[in-house]
């Protein structure tokens, strides 16, 4: 974890993920490297044992963050429906100590994305509570779960700052408490740049496309994905390679397998993607329109901008506002799509429009949503002791 020369100057921020801190890097993973440059950070994370499995690059995510604090629990499963039960103790347990620790009580500010479980909220009555709308969570499941849309308001409604990743979630959420600000997904613009220089070695994976046109993507294989897009457009360019670098879920890896020009290498560490995506001609953004992606603000979009490469897209709302010729590309159909990827492979090396690339993505930093974000903290802060002082 971070070093901590000097945290006397920092406030004390609390992340409460409850999961989710060692799987892919997220939205949350990128603010946490802005915000520890202000606030000393804790990371309060559930931690499946027996057995616990991380992608391999666990020591990256836990140096973002001065502390981490495991919450440890049973690996679940259907057959044995008894462990979801000893989980609820072990947590509540657990989260009975944890919230007493030296860290919590003294951490001023507490930012979550999480709403399975609110019973924070009880514990977090003194402190300054960031919710991040980062997804549309109750659209995740094929039915609409009430118990998670009642969480959500419940906890929109006593954030002292909201931040709705998209325009349909900011226009949800600041209905019910006035200080939500959009706050969309952003880039490290700076390193993904690096991919256009990047020197090519006989070492890396993708060596053997370095005169080949490349379509990438990177990410999670979810149910939001529409792979069966991916492996009909795939077909439909034998003459183009396709690299997939992320999880898949098990359930969809067959329909990938058996394609000569679709490689999936699964997940790598967010500090190597700029050797995988020097090879990239163009970044695809493959979603499902469904109602969860409505509200999706793709960081992908951002990075294979960054990295100076065309995109194209399912016609996703926050995507389609990027669209223009030579920089992002909608299509729904796999006859689309592959005319699509032509286009774009056609104009990835245009210097013009490299530059609209490369400035969409300089103008979409985490550094600076870091910047507006921690200025929404702070406003926040400053009108609360106001507020004391007055009454």
């Amino acid at each position: 974890m971070r070093t901590l020369i000097d945290t006397m100057d920092r406030r004390k921020l609390a992340i409460i993920t409850y999961g989710g801190w060692f799987n892919t890097f997220q939205r949350p993973h990128h603010l946490a490297r802005y915000l520890g440059k202000r606030y000393e950070t804790c990371v309060l994370n559930n931690t499946v044992r027996l057995p616990f499995r991380g992608y391999g690059y666990m020591t990256e995510q836990s140096s973002l963050v001065d502390r981490i604090m495991n919450i440890y629990l049973l690996k679940e499963d259907d057959r044995f429906p008894i462990l979801k039960g000893i989980n609820r103790v072990l947590a509540s347990c657990q989260n009975h100590f944890v919230f007493r620790s030296r860290e919590l009580k003294k951490s001023e500010i507490v930012y979550t994305w999480h709403i399975e479980d609110i019973s924070y909220l009880e514990r977090c009555r003194d402190k300054f509570l960031v919710y991040d709308a980062m997804d549309d969570w109750a659209a995740f499941s094929e039915t609409v779960d009430q118990r998670l849309i009642d969480n959500e308001n419940e906890v929109v409604a006593r954030a002292d700052l909201v931040l709705a990743v998209s325009r349909k979630l900011y226009d949800r959420h600041s209905r019910l408490n006035r200080n939500t600000i959009l706050a969309p997904n952003g880039v490290d613009d700076a390193f993904f740049r690096t991919a256009m220089t990047y020197g090519k070695r006989e070492s890396d994976a993708l060596y053997e496309y370095r005169d080949k046109p490349v379509v990438g993507y990177v990410g999670g294989i979810h149910d939001w994905v529409d792979v069966d897009l991916i492996a009909e457009t795939a077909r439909r360019l034998p003459e183009v390679h396709f690299v997939l670098i992320g999880p898949i879920l098990k359930s969809l890896k067959p329909k990938l397998e058996g394609i000569p020009n679709l490689l999936s290498l699964g997940p790598r560490p967010y500090s190597e993607l700029v050797s995988y995506m020097a090879y990239f001609r163009v970044g695809i953004i493959p979603f499902k329109l469904n109602l969860l992606n409505e509200s999706t603000n793709p960081i992908k979009l951002y990075e294979y901008l960054g990295a100076g490469m065309p995109v194209v897209s399912t016609g996703m709302r926050e995507v389609v506002a990027y669209a223009a010729d030579g920089v992002v590309y909608i299509a729904d159909d796999p006859e689309t799509f592959s005319g699509r990827i032509r286009e774009a492979l056609a104009a990835a090396g245009d210097a013009g429009r490299i530059e609209e690339r490369l400035g969409i993505a300089a103008a979409n930093s985490w550094a600076a949503r870091a910047e507006q974000i921690m200025a929404g903290i702070e406003t926040g802060l400053n009108a609360c002791r106001t507020a004391k002082h007055a009454s």
